[in-house]
């Protein structure tokens, strides 16, 4: 789900971006810079504010997230809280690399000749409370922090 929702932050196209709001239901907050936005709409508009930020006017110049550490727990009786914390890069395409999130066919960071360090532009971290949705299997983001500091 997060590999979903990071994609279409910064890969996905316009066509597609709307479903963001799927991710999301109207008690869910987004903090943000200060900001706590509240409900689909509110974080969905927050949220296109940033995308709009990150892309820029340069799509092979581009501001993208390198996600270099994923830690979760168990939060609650069904929920899950989900730490995530990387750096932002000039380049075309996100990428997840870092410690916890190696996944089959995926480069880990030694893998990569992206001097990571000397091309940060700013690094992140953010927080997700996930609780269990209406179906089955499906879980909605009631709960995100972000926050972001400039090198």
């Amino acid at each position: 789900m997060l590999a979903i929702h990071y994609y279409l932050l910064f890969n996905g196209s316009d066509v597609v971006w709307h479903h963001m709001k799927t991710f999301y239901m109207e008690e869910s907050t987004f903090s943000f810079s200060g900001n706590v936005y509240v409900g689909q709409n509110d974080i969905f508009d927050a949220l296109s504010n940033i995308r709009k930020k990150l892309k820029g006017d340069r799509p092979r110049e581009k501001i993208v997230h390198v996600v270099e550490k994923l830690h979760c727990r168990a939060n609650g009786e069904t929920g899950l809280a989900i730490r995530v914390s990387g750096s932002f890069i000039v380049g075309n395409q996100f990428l997840v690399c870092g410690e916890g999130v190696k996944a089959e066919g995926m480069p880990n960071m030694d893998e990569l000749s992206i001097d990571i360090p000397n091309k940060r532009v700013g690094q992140f971290r953010e927080q997700f409370i996930m609780e269990p949705g209406n179906l089955m299997s499906c879980y909605y983001i009631s709960k995100q922090d972000l926050y972001i500091v400039h090198v």
